[in-house]
């Protein structure tokens, strides 16, 4: 039994180490961690009833598209709907979105499913779709 035992031990540290390098990557706002498109934290966005779309949702980040600005969101937790989206709606108190006011969201039209989910807002922060592009650009040269 006592060789048994250390031989275990050495197929479950093996077998730790193995899940380790499956488990998923950065979270959240993590994943965006080197993205150039990402920005300056902001702890409000005001004039929250005029927010008019929404993109790149994932499970707990969506972007959040008012007039000419864009913000990352990242929500508390997960937020098991919102990757499928169709809808999103905003619970804010305020005219100001703000950390700790929610998004409900939607994965169908009309109902279906579980219903709406309320996820809180961890943080927000700017979203500029076109610094990877300008950034992409500039890697461009031309040899003189």
């Amino acid at each position: 039994m006592n060789r048994i035992l250390p031989g275990l031990m050495a197929l479950l540290a093996l077998a730790a180490c193995a899940t380790a390098a499956t488990e998923p990557g950065a979270r959240g706002l993590n994943q965006y961690a080197d993205d150039p498109r990402l920005g300056e934290e902001t702890n409000r966005i005001c004039f929250a009833s005029n927010i008019d779309g929404f993109s790149l949702n994932k499970r707990s980040t969506v972007v959040l598209s008012e007039g000419r600005d864009d913000y990352m969101v990242e929500v508390t937790g997960s937020c098991f709907d919102l990757d499928n989206a169709q809808t999103i709606a905003l619970d804010s108190p305020t005219g100001c979105l703000t950390p700790g006011d929610a998004i409900i969201v939607a994965s169908t039209m009309g109902g279906g499913g579980i219903g709406p989910q309320r996820c809180l807002i961890r943080e927000i922060r700017k979203w500029d779709p076109k610094a990877e592009k300008a950034e992409g650009e500039a890697k461009v040269e031309t040899p003189a």
